[in-house]
């Protein structure tokens, strides 16, 4: 059996003298990404939703478009650590 990947804590809110918020070192990579997943996908839904109204601005539907591809990206991250740790879809 392979040892699971585990995340690296890492900052990405800096006010001051340090990190406001922070990703926790420590996690399962794999419930990390299917977080991320479960966020984006609000995102893009809420996103989504916003588009079809006539108000809605050229910067929304880019920002869609944005969110849509991060998605993407935590797709093809947690796939690849799932072929990595040998599970199937």
């Amino acid at each position: 059996m392979k040892s699971q990947i585990l995340t690296t804590e890492h900052p990405f809110c800096m006010r001051g003298p340090g990190a406001v918020l922070a990703a926790a070192g420590g996690a399962p990579a794999v419930e990390a990404l299917e977080a991320a997943t479960d966020h984006l996908e609000a995102v893009v839904a809420g996103l989504r939703d916003l588009m079809s109204t006539p108000e809605c601005s050229n910067q929304a539907t880019l920002i869609f478009f944005a969110a849509e591809n991060a998605l993407a990206l935590v797709y093809g991250a947690h796939a690849g650590i799932d072929a990595a740790m040998g599970v199937s879809a």
